[in-house]
């Protein structure tokens, strides 16, 4: 029993990681990419025009409206879609910080197409392409893996396809996220990137460490699909002593501009049973260095703390 459990925790704590990747990345390519040229061949740049706005009677666009959330196997938020009118898209991902940045794009769909076409317009000359269908029971599946500005439109709604609820009619904002500019959403992207690895990477971690009764020593042994170094940001495993009883990973910005992490999993002994307790630290200030690693917890309910110049956060 206690071997299905497991693999059942471990499974699900996969599902969980792989879901915050794939929007993870879809947020990055949009709001990563605002401003920037797309290195997309002319023949395949994305012509706003073959996909016209949707009639105000048109039913699947007024079905659209709304506030549509996204969550992963485990119930967490990952993303929410707002369609407003006059083809506006508010695309919020849940942050560490508050209020939740709410970044402004257009839309247009093509409902006539099987499955129906959605293009969702970043600037004048930036669009991703891609697919989308609502199902009987009121939910809509959305392919986010595998799009960015200036890659051709998959040609089908795949297994890895997001599925959103309607959670409210709503064609505003919710009162806890707050609309910010394209360039104030780039910085905070790409920190973004940072928090949602280190994330999965904690994760992970815990769920190796159920496993195998030790932590990982590298990137890969997580099986996550996680690059060491990516435009933004290099990510190292730090093993500590004979990897039973923690493990420091740190997520060091290449820019003077973005703040750094680091994120470390704790195995402490509650009534005779090993549990892993996981912290996230974020320097205070924009720094090219990690944190030092965190001060395990005193107890078994307790948490670990961040070294001087670092402060917790969490993923909600």
């Amino acid at each position: 029993m206690n071997n299905i459990l497991l693999n059942r925790r471990n499974c699900l704590t996969k599902l969980s990681v792989a879901s915050q990747l794939i929007v993870s990345s879809l947020f990055l390519g949009l709001a990563g990419n605002l401003g920037m040229s797309v290195s997309a061949q002319p023949s395949i740049a994305p012509v706003v025009a073959q996909s016209q706005p949707a009639p105000a009677t048109n039913p699947v666009a007024q079905q659209l409206l709304g506030q549509w959330q996204a969550k992963d196997p485990s119930g967490q938020e990952l993303l929410m879609f707002v369609f407003a009118p006059e083809n506006k898209l508010y695309i919020i991902l849940p942050s560490t910080e508050q209020p939740d940045p709410a970044v402004e794009m257009r839309y247009r769909i093509d409902a006539a197409q099987n499955p129906m076409h959605l293009d969702v317009q970043i600037n004048s000359d930036d669009t991703v392409m891609t697919l989308f269908e609502v199902s009987p029971d009121g939910k809509m599946r959305v392919q986010l893996d595998g799009t960015n500005p200036g890659v051709p439109r998959p040609t089908a709604l795949t297994d890895a396809a997001t599925v959103f609820e309607k959670v409210s009619d709503a064609t505003t904002v919710p009162a806890d996220a707050e609309i910010v500019g394209f360039e104030e959403q780039k910085g905070m992207a790409q920190q973004s990137e940072a928090r949602l690895f280190m994330s999965a990477m904690n994760r992970a971690q815990q769920a190796y460490q159920l496993e195998n009764n030790k932590f990982a020593a590298t990137i890969e042994e997580l099986g996550l699909g996680i690059k060491p170094e990516t435009e933004f940001y290099r990510y190292q495993i730090v093993p500590q002593g004979d990897a039973t009883k923690s493990v420091l990973m740190t997520a060091q910005a290449k820019s003077a501009e973005l703040k750094s992490y680091s994120a470390a999993v704790f195995v402490m002994t509650n009534n005779a049973e090993e549990i892993t307790i996981p912290v996230l630290c974020e320097t205070e200030q924009p720094s090219t260095s990690s944190p030092p690693m965190p001060t395990a917890p005193s107890t078994a309910t307790g948490q670990g703390q961040c070294p001087a110049g670092s402060v917790a956060v969490t993923l909600r």
